[in-house]
């Protein structure tokens, strides 16, 4: 806590001269001094969390204040530490004039620098405390679950605000949003920090994946505006429908059933999506257009990349390419599209890549596999796919580099992983997988059973964990981006579904260091829609 003490004193010099000669040399002055009572303030935290449009009180101890208390000033000034919404979020806002405060607090969800300051109207002496003020509301922090009821979009949340626990239902049931329908997955991109580039509005996050169309939510409880829709979004104004979005630095990329389609948010917060990438340049530059596997893998952790590498499945030549993306155009031909990915380009021998296998499942693990040669102290991770042929699955590891440094004769991309799952229990009947960000480990779901698998050996086995009760609708790990939360990173969620109205059912699991076997979870949630997809809201935080 500290305490900023303005003094002001009043000091008059009367100095007199005639003739050029200083006169009153044994003048002793006319100075006028004031002694400065030391007045402490104490009672106020130095975090203070507020729940917006509630009272909040804040008891005020004052040491040192003269009896007359009609010669004192008090102000409570909120000082805004997030960027402006709109017009009507002012820099500051004085929130009372009473010595101690006790009142309802009407501000925007956010950061804020509260500054409590007394003043002594006959010294004309200002003493001050500050202090961070976080508002929040019920939806400020917590568990946000995207939902499938009756095959309609129902968004849950899970919270603890002060202290207690808050159940949110169905958020969306009076939203004029347009699209209710086919639930598919809520995405998060990062609004930017010091430590990150931005990828999306800081004002609304959040992408809203359905069957029927896209749309961001508010960062605050997912309201829903016009401006919101993907269309406004698109240079063409058309209706994309993604089925995955993700980036890597600055540079986005979805998939919709039409293709792929990228977009720089470096150069700015209007930034659109451009035209489709899913093509092949045949030997006579022609472009072949190509139907692609619905997720495109990238280095999701390392926010400094120039050039980020987009990796993508040929679901027509069933091979593996590449689109070179980010500033790419810049350096080479930006009509290249996409690119086979071949052994002789590629770091690593530990497989070949194969052709003619069909797709399964991709996932950006966040697993840390070498530091970036062109930018120290960030890392790339590994990209996990897998694929099957003849009824065998097989599962290949890649890391994606930045295609910069292939003008320091190095590979933009290296293979790190292969496995034949052959030997893991009922793997081709599993409905979902999940890679640590910690290890070389892979979970997946049969049903409502849960098995690990140590990636260690080229034909692994399968370790029974754990069975929940009903169908398991959602296996995954989620990249937190708040520093105090990077462990959480770690946590196996699983989210189930026991049938009727309110049988979803949540569970995190801790991992640990080897996450060896898991056999409890450390948390659980129920009384859910059917969970199709989960995120973790994460708040606002004050640099």
């Amino acid at each position: 806590m500290k305490q900023i003490l303005y003094r002001i004193k009043s000091l008059f010099l009367l100095v007199a001269t005639a003739g050029g000669i200083s006169a009153c040399a044994d003048d002793k002055g006319n100075y006028n001094y004031h002694d400065i009572p030391e007045v402490k303030i104490e009672g106020i935290a130095s975090s203070i969390q507020a729940l917006a449009y509630q009272n909040l009180s804040i008891p005020v101890q004052l040491d040192g204040l003269e009896a007359d208390e009609e010669r004192y000033e008090y102000e409570w000034l909120a000082i805004r530490q997030f960027e402006a919404e709109d017009e009507n979020d002012a820099a500051s806002e004085v929130l009372a004039t009473t010595k101690e405060f006790n009142d309802i607090i009407s501000l925007r969800p956010g950061p804020y620098k509260l500054i409590y300051t007394v003043k002594d109207k006959h010294l004309n002496v200002f003493y001050q405390q500050q202090a961070n003020l976080s508002v929040v509301t019920t939806t400020s922090e917590g568990w946000v679950l995207l939902c499938s009821e009756n095959g309609n979009v129902r968004l849950d949340m899970i919270s603890t605000v002060l202290g207690e626990e808050v159940h949110s239902k169905d958020m969306l049931a009076d939203s004029d949003i347009p699209f209710k329908k086919g639930p598919l997955a809520l995405i998060a991109l990062d609004p930017g920090s010091l430590e990150s580039a931005p990828q999306v509005d800081p004002i609304s996050p959040f992408y809203l994946l359905t069957e029927e169309g896209t749309t961001r939510l508010h960062k605050d409880a997912f309201e829903w505006k016009e401006e919101y829709l993907m269309k406004y979004e698109m240079g063409d104004m058309s209706d994309a429908k993604p089925t995955h979005i993700t980036s890597a630095g600055y540079f986005r990329i979805m998939v919709t059933p039409d293709g792929i389609h990228s977009s720089d948010f470096g150069s700015g917060t209007d930034a659109l999506w451009g035209s489709q990438l899913n093509y092949l340049r045949n030997d006579d530059n022609t472009k072949e257009y190509i139907q692609v596997a619905p997720y495109v893998g990238c280095n999701v952790t390392n926010s400094m990349q120039m050039m980020p590498i987009y990796m993508l499945y040929d679901l027509d030549h069933k091979q593996f390419v590449y689109y070179p993306g980010g500033r790419y155009g810049a350096l080479g031909d930006p009509t290249v599209g996409c690119l086979n990915m071949s052994d002789e380009e590629a770091g690593g021998n530990v497989f070949t890549f194969p052709i003619g296998y069909n797709y399964i499942y991709m996932e950006n693990s966040g697993r840390k596999y070498s530091e970036s040669a062109i930018m120290p102290g960030f890392f790339n991770n590994i990209t996990f796919t897998i694929l099957e042929n003849n009824g065998i699955y097989h599962l290949y590891g890649i890391s994606l580099d930045d295609f910069y440094v292939t003008m320091m004769e190095m590979p933009a991309y290296t293979k790190t992983h292969y496995a034949n799952l052959s030997n893991c229990t009922d793997i081709t009947q599993a409905t979902h997988f999940a890679f640590s960000p910690l290890n070389d480990q892979m979970f997946y779901a049969v049903d409502g059973k849960v098995y690990r698998v140590n990636l260690d050996t080229s034909t692994p086995s399968s370790e029974f964990q754990f069975e929940v009760p009903g169908e398991i609708t959602c296996l995954k790990f989620y990249l937190y981006r708040n520093a105090e939360n990077a462990r959480r990173s770690y946590d196996l969620i699983v989210g189930s579904d026991k049938g009727g109205t309110d049988g979803g059912e949540l569970r995190v699991y801790e991992a640990v260091d080897n996450l060896a076997q898991i056999t409890d979870y450390k948390e659980y949630h129920s009384g859910f829609g059917r969970i199709v997809d989960i995120i973790y809201k994460e708040p606002i935080t004050q640099e």
